[in-house]
C-alpha cells in the first residue's frame, strides 16, 4: 500500500510504500532516506546544522554498506508528521538504513515489529507500541506476520481482534477509500 503523511504545519506530504498496512497504528516515527528531496524541505533551521553534518558524515557509504552496516545512525530533521489513521504527531528522522531506491525513500517506522526499527527506536529512546496480542518487545522486535491485532483503533478503522491478514486486508481498503 501506499500512504500519504502529511507534515505538520506545512503543506509538505510525502508518500510511502509499505507491505504492512496493518502496522500503520505502531508507527512512532518516520525516516528519510538522506538522499531524500524532502530532507531539505522538512528540515528545521534549528536542525539545519545537526543535519548537514550527518549527511557528510555517511556521504560516501556506498548502498551495500550501509545495508550490510548494523550500526544505528541518525539525526532528527526537527519536523513532525501527522499518522493518517490516529492524526498521532511523529517526529521524522533521517537515517542511512533507509535507501532512496526503496519505495519512495521514507519509511513509517514500527519498532515493535521491524528489527532495524526496534534498534533504531532503543537508540533514541523512540516509542514502541505492540500490535500482536502476546507479543513481548522488551528484548526485540516481533517479526510474524500472524496473530490477533490490539493496539489498533482510530479515524474509523478498528483491527483489534483480528488476524493480521485480515487486518492487512481491511487496512488496504479502508486506505484505497479515504
Amino acid at each position: 500500500a501506499e500512504m500519504q503523511f502529511k507534515v505538520k504545519d506545512s503543506d509538505i506530504e510525502f508518500i510511502i510504500f509499505t507491505t504492512r498496512a496493518d502496522t500503520v497504528f505502531g508507527v512512532t516515527f518516520m525516516v528519510l532516506a538522506p538522499e531524500s528531496d524532502y530532507v531539505k524541505q522538512v528540515t528545521t533551521p534549528d536542525q539545519k546544522n545537526a543535519v548537514e553534518e550527518y549527511i557528510q558524515s555517511i556521504k560516501y557509504k556506498t548502498e551495500r554498506e550501509r545495508l550490510m552496516d548494523k550500526s544505528v545512525t541518525g539525526v532528527f530533521s526537527g519536523a513532525y508528521a501527522i499518522n493518517p489513521l490516529n492524526n498521532k504527531e511523529i517526529p521524522i528522522y533521517i537515517s542511512d538504513y533507509v535507501l532512496a531506491g526503496y519505495g519512495t525513500g521514507a519509511i513509517m517506522a514500527v519498532p515493535a515489529h521491524d528489527s532495524r526499527d526496534y534498534a533504531f527506536a532503543k537508540k533514541f529512546d523512540l516509542p514502541i507500541v505492540p500490535l500482536i496480542e502476546g507479543c513481548d518487545v522488551s528484548e526485540e522486535s516481533f517479526d510474524a506476520k500472524e496473530g490477533k491485532m490490539i493496539n489498533s483503533c482510530g479515524n474509523g478503522l478498528d483491527l483489534n481482534g483480528l488476524e493480521v491478514k485480515e487486518a492487512i486486508a481491511r487496512t488496504k481498503n479502508f486506505i484505497r477509500e479515504k
